[in-house]
């Protein structure tokens, strides 16, 4: 096939030709995502465009279609860099040249110019929900202490088994995650095995007490008691239920899980082990958390080794 008959192939026709090679390739929610975004964003903008239309100007103009339509910066990230790698199967399936080579306008997307407010983590915030969430505790509120006192992503949460907690060493194993994907078949529950991702993670002993009150067979679900797990869109419902009741802010358990990183940096922790405990891949991703550095606790890091001089 000439470069020019090449050209005029209808661009949504590639992506679909690229979603059927990966398939066998990725997991089965990376594949539904990839497919989320090519229906979503990616083949709708692109729907008549050949791919001799896909140029720098076009992508460009797709980024800032984007933003437009009030996407974030992390969001257009990913659906950009999906766009990228359909493009450079082109190239290397049919020698096509890419439009992307060289290209600065798909950027990170990790830096905004104004990053939204984040939820102010007070000492009161955090003194009212220890004292609602440790009196009759339910296994709702064993959950959000879970991820108050441990980081675990909800996904985790809901996937721990008895059988993980280990009361008596006082710890939990993180073996598995739960989310709920969409497949050509419909939307279906997906439990994954960690694998090398796997961890250990230490619960305080005020944790274990109330844990020990719940105990339940090894092969049940820590949340929900029984064979079956709670889906995690349903304990989201369950912690804003809680909060409204409580009349406490409304925060999701991924904002639960930052509070945890902010309290454990504020008292000194390690980020090395803080990263370890979340399971996050690079100190750097654990410290993506903390708030950006002042000028001031910089000069107080530098200071700390410039009184070795005497």
């Amino acid at each position: 096939m000439t470069r020019k008959n090449l050209g005029n192939i209808l661009f949504s026709d590639l992506t679909k030709e690229w979603l059927s090679t990966v398939r066998s390739k990725v997991k089965p929610s990376s594949y539904a995502q990839y497919t989320l975004r090519l229906d979503k964003n990616i083949i709708p903008y692109f729907e008549k465009a050949r791919l001799k239309d896909i140029t720098r100007d076009s992508i460009q103009s797709f980024v800032e279609h984007l933003y437009a339509e009030g996407f974030n910066g992390k969001y257009i990230y990913d659906v950009t860099t999906l766009l990228k790698s359909i493009l450079k199967n082109v190239t290397r399936t049919y020698g096509y040249p890419d439009p992307t080579v060289g290209m600065e306008t798909i950027k990170t997307g990790r830096e905004s110019e104004n990053p939204p407010e984040q939820p102010i983590y007070t000492d009161e915030l955090c003194e009212r929900l220890n004292k609602v969430l440790t009196t009759n505790t339910d296994l709702t509120k064993c959950g959000i202490l879970m991820t108050l006192y441990t980081g675990l992503r909800i996904g985790e949460l809901c996937a721990l088994k008895w059988e993980d907690v280990d009361l008596k060493a006082g710890k939990i194993t993180v073996v598995r995650t739960i989310q709920r994907i969409s497949t050509e078949e419909g939307s279906v529950l997906m439990i994954t095995d960690l694998g090398k991702k796997a961890r250990e993670i230490p619960l305080p002993q005020f944790l274990c007490d109330i844990l020990k009150k719940h105990k339940a067979p090894e092969n049940r679900y820590l949340l929900s008691g029984t064979t079956s797990p709670i889906e995690p869109r349903t304990m989201q419902y369950r912690l804003r239920s809680f909060l409204k009741k409580e009349y406490l802010p409304d925060i999701s358990f991924s904002e639960l899980r930052k509070l945890f990183i902010k309290r454990c940096i504020s008292h000194g922790a390690d980020v090395t082990v803080l990263a370890d405990i979340l399971g996050n891949t690079s100190v750097q991703s654990a410290a993506a958390y903390c708030e950006k550095p002042t000028i001031t606790s910089k000069i107080q890091a530098i200071n700390l080794i410039a009184e070795e001089v005497g």
